[in-house]
């Protein structure tokens, strides 16, 4: 699985005269489009956090380690179908691939968030909630790439739609904009509600939240969110390994 995250890491930058740095440039490209779109012109970045900028970065960092995984996953079957009929490979090693090297880039670029907003506005020692973040980053996102990975082989029609429905998630998300916020401008309307469900739901809510506590406002994390977001990573995990094996001997005999 590392060999061929290291194999496929290296092919993709040895082309790039900038090689890993691309994968951070997107996303700062696209944080400062948006924070002149949202902060410069409508004028609504301070209400969403001090640091607006910043707080946009963070958020399409981790965006973009979630699509490029569920992206990577939904055809790696396909894309490798030479290697599963030449050597025999356990299947959640492809899947795997991608999520180690999908994670790999991410932390880089998570490293360099880092520094900005220690240059910013200082770090401190609660920054050693990462590790544990990142950890159910990890899970969360190899139970979906696991979940998407075996069904989407045989559905090339819905692996075309994925890109219009990573277009969605995304404004679904609270990369633009904080969950808070996003409460407030619910307050008083039916769809109130139904905040908790798409909280309990969206595996990034709650780890963007968490995310932004740590690095933008050096504070700890509430216990409530530790539990909330670990508990929703293993069963994530464990129901794409489950669902996995129910497909994966039906998929062997598709590409063999």
């Amino acid at each position: 699985m590392y060999e061929l995250a290291r194999a496929d890491l290296f092919r993709h930058t040895s082309r790039l005269r900038l090689g890993i740095l691309w994968w951070f440039v997107d996303p700062l490209v696209l944080a400062l489009i948006y924070w002149g779109l949202v902060d410069q012109l409508l004028g609504r970045g301070e209400s969403i956090h001090p640091r607006y900028w910043l707080f946009l970065l963070l958020g399409l960092v981790v965006w973009k380690q979630f699509a490029q995984c569920l992206s990577g996953c939904s055809g790696v079957y396909n894309r490798r179908q030479g290697l599963i009929r030449n050597i025999s490979v356990p299947l959640t090693t492809l899947p795997g691939a991608v999520l180690l090297q999908t994670f790999h880039l991410f932390v880089q670029a998570l490293l360099v968030v880092a520094v900005l907003s220690g240059v910013s506005s200082g770090a401190s020692l609660g920054w050693i909630q990462l590790i544990g973040l990142m950890v159910i980053q990890l899970l969360t996102m190899g139970g979906i790439g696991l979940m998407f990975a075996a069904p989407m082989a045989s559905q090339p029609d819905l692996r075309e739609l994925l890109p219009h429905v990573l277009k969605v998630l995304f404004y679904l998300s609270p990369v633009l904009y904080s969950f808070e916020f996003l409460q407030l401008k619910m307050e008083g309307t039916p769809y109130l509600q139904w905040l908790d469900v798409y909280r309990m739901l969206h595996p990034l809510v709650d780890l963007l939240g968490a995310y932004r506590t740590v690095l933008l406002d050096n504070d700890l994390v509430p216990l409530g969110t530790w539990l909330g977001m670990g508990g929703r990573s293993v069963v994530c995990f464990g129901l794409g390994l489950w669902l996995h094996s129910r497909c994966q001997h039906r998929l062997l005999e598709d590409l063999r």
